[in-house]
């Protein structure tokens, strides 16, 4: 008899999962026309670049570990910037000779301190303001490159509109524009920074601006942070009743992982400080938000496992691994139609596994939170 049932059940699970590819693609589909109207909308309203009622002193902050193959271009693009009033201070170290290269460009408006082994980044960033004279501090990494305009956006809203904080968002370097991972991750970027409105509940640190009076009230910055330095400093400014105003406008060109571990390291130490400081801010919405990443990936990578006895699961598997595939379709096409720079064609090709890429990466904070040792990890 259960011979006989077997023919029946796999035309019943044939015509099942014909009819969830089907709703699967329509409902990306009806995505994708909201995506694509909010990208021709985002890219008609793209605003003029303000001109700002007053110039005042600005102070960049900056820690760099073994930043060598970058520092220099990063201090050139500094001192390239016309804003007439700003200065450096640059906190280097390492074992590629981060320090010594930048110490070729200190001058009067770049100073440079060293920073030593096990420092880290808040610490070195505490140190940096300590030789900050400016009114207005300006956060960046010494992977990115300046702006003119992305400084003037963000400056906006503090000199032009009394604002205390103010963050933008970033780009590609140009020389990763055909990389197919950088790529990838930052078309994702793209579409979440699409989705954001204006106040922000929380700031990028690579293109970030805050006043003097802003990091005086949070008690400045000798507050330990062995990661998430960003994610606490905006905890901290909201925590006094602060507004972060999110400036999509104001980009900054940086460096975005090339390789899979570069990205599962930076990935899972992004989910592990939410998961962490989260509790500590009672930011309950962030843990929230990274324990459902957290399943969603572990159980992409277990599902297939059971499937193997539990038919219905593998086809349930497989809608949703569609579903993700078909979203970074979406994705990709949308970074296209709003940047107007065209995808490399082999990044289509590469969907399923960058797919599966991302599902592994959200798995694999569960590791490092069981390791003590990694828990803290940069």
């Amino acid at each position: 008899m259960f011979n006989k049932l077997k023919p029946n059940l796999s035309n019943m699970h044939a015509a099942l999962l014909l009819m969830g590819l089907t709703g699967v693609v329509i409902h990306n589909w009806r995505l994708w026309q909201q995506d694509r109207a909010l990208a021709d909308r985002l890219r008609a309203e793209h605003p003029p670049v303000p001109t700002l009622i007053r110039t005042p002193k600005v102070s960049t902050l900056v820690a760099a570990w073994n930043e060598g193959s970058q520092i220099e271009a990063h201090l050139r693009s500094f001192l390239e910037l016309t804003y007439p009033d700003i200065e450096l201070i640059l906190c280097a170290g390492g074992t590629d000779e981060t320090y010594v290269r930048a110490l070729r460009y200190a001058g009067p408006h770049v100073t440079v301190i060293e920073q030593q082994p096990g420092e880290g980044k808040q610490r070195a960033l505490a140190r940096c303001l300590e030789y900050a004279t400016g009114e207005i501090v300006y956060l960046t990494d010494a992977d990115c490159l300046f702006d003119d305009e992305a400084l003037t956006r963000l400056l906006a809203p503090l000199v032009n509109e009394g604002e205390q904080v103010a963050t933008g968002s970033s780009r590609l370097l140009d020389e990763q524009m055909e990389q197919i991972l950088p790529r990838h991750l930052w078309a994702a970027e793209m579409v979440s920074d699409a989705h954001r409105s204006t106040i922000s509940d929380g700031l990028l640190g690579r293109n970030a601006a805050l006043t003097r009076n802003a990091i005086a009230h949070i008690g400045g910055l000798n507050y330990q942070a062995p990661t998430g330095t960003d994610y606490q400093l905006a905890k901290r400014l909201l925590q006094i009743g602060l507004t972060i105003r999110f400036v999509r406008e104001s980009v900054v060109s940086t460096g975005y992982p090339e390789t899979f571990i570069t990205y599962q390291r930076k990935q899972s130490r992004w989910l592990r400080n939410l998961l962490i400081y989260g509790p500590v801010y009672e930011a309950w919405k962030d843990v929230a938000a990274t324990r459902r990443t957290l399943a969603i990936g572990l159980g992409m990578l277990l599902l297939p496992v059971v499937g193997l006895r539990l038919r219905p699961v593998l086809l349930l598997w497989f809608l949703l691994l569609s579903h993700g595939m078909l979203a970074r379709l979406r994705y990709a096409s949308f970074s296209t139609r709003l940047s107007g720079h065209p995808v490399p064609a082999m990044l289509f090709a590469a969907i399923p596994a960058l797919t599966m890429a991302d599902v592994v990466v959200w798995s694999m904070p569960l590791l490092d939170l069981i390791d003590s040792a990694r828990r803290s990890r940069w």
